[in-house]
């Protein structure tokens, strides 16, 4: 049976929407996802892996923005204390894992990997690294999606900002944890240009109960709500690796991640057609999606909280949803640039 957290988003029939290889695995056509994190590991949760290349972490395509003479994102495991190595792989596994008794949320997906960090914390030099990665990701055209599990409530530079707005501008939908450092969401998903991701956690096996993962002063910034835990992913630190369970709004973000790739893969010639052809609309094919996170998710399975508009995600309702009008659209002209605090 799938896990909780697939069966809340209705993943299960969701995927059954999409076209299908010969093997029966989801052929995900075009669609591709930039992850920005730690970089990757030879995880067997991605399948095989033959002389450092594997059907859905695409290395080759990836690069290592954080120390660029490294060039390749591959995970070093650098070991900074407060957090063991491989975050990475644990967010990137919950996305698109597809072996080793792991299986994803979008299982297959095509996975690009950006070493940006070696935790989950945004300093000044990830800030950077981040903004450059975005920008190379936008101006190659390598993925409409970028995945960002990663955070900090304050910023000192305008790095990532110019790039979110860069890749908002060019219609790549960027999705990033609210975070859960202190009770403020967190850059970038506090940019509006994002889509800022909260979690909801699960507890009790008999009778499920569900509350708030973390809980924030304000909820202005939250764009939609998803599972964050408990959560299956990939092990990186035992060997041999073995599944097991992670928590934080890391996974609540590869949730919506998921959700704008199947939405992408079920209805992307139309949505292409509706948002892309104009240059200086293409920012129209993010807002749609946003549109249709707010309208047509599912209730939250606890109170909303105070100042609290977004509601919780069901990939089932946003496939089945008409896509927005563009011209009912409207541009969010909170440029990112700005937000240095």
């Amino acid at each position: 049976m799938p896990d909780w957290n697939l069966v809340h988003i209705k993943q299960p029939d969701s995927l059954a929407q999409l076209p299908k290889r010969a093997n029966g695995k989801v052929d995900w056509g075009n669609v591709k996802v930039a992850h920005l994190d730690t970089g990757y590991t030879e995880n067997p949760a991605f399948g095989r892996w033959r002389n450092g290349r594997n059907a859905i972490v695409r290395a080759e395509l990836g690069r290592d923005f954080l120390q660029p003479r490294r060039q390749s994102p591959l995970d070093p495991l650098n070991d900074v204390g407060f957090m063991p190595p491989g975050h990475g792989t644990r967010s990137g596994s919950a996305l698109s894992a597809d072996g080793a008794g792991v299986v994803g949320i979008a299982p297959g997906l095509p996975l690009i990997p950006f070493r940006v960090t070696d935790s989950s914390l945004v300093t000044s030099d990830v800030n950077r690294a981040i903004g450059r990665a975005i920008t190379h990701v936008v101006e190659n055209r390598l993925a409409p999606v970028i995945n960002i599990s990663l955070g900090f409530p304050l910023l000192d530079e305008a790095d990532m900002g110019k790039a979110v707005d860069l890749a908002y501008e060019s219609g790549v939908i960027v999705v990033a944890a609210a975070g859960q450092e202190i009770n403020r969401v967190s850059y970038p998903g506090k940019h509006r240009r994002t889509i800022g991701v909260a979690g909801i956690e699960k507890t009790g096996r008999r009778r499920p109960r569900f509350k708030p993962y973390y809980k924030y002063n304000r909820y202005g910034r939250v764009s939609v709500w998803a599972p964050g835990k408990p959560i299956r992913r990939a092990n990186v630190v035992q060997e041999p690796p073995r599944d097991q369970f992670g928590d934080g709004t890391t996974y609540s973000t590869v949730h919506v991640t998921a959700a704008a790739c199947i939405w992408l893969r079920k209805h992307g010639s139309r949505i292409n057609e509706l948002y892309m052809r104009k240059r200086n609309e293409r920012w129209k094919r993010v807002e749609a999606f946003r549109r249709l996170l707010a309208t047509a998710g599912r209730p939250l399975p606890f109170r909303p909280l105070e100042g609290n508009k977004a509601i919780g995600l069901d990939i089932g309702r946003l496939l089945r949803a008409d896509l927005p009008d563009p011209e009912t659209l409207m541009i969010e002209a909170d440029l990112a640039l700005d937000d240095r605090v």
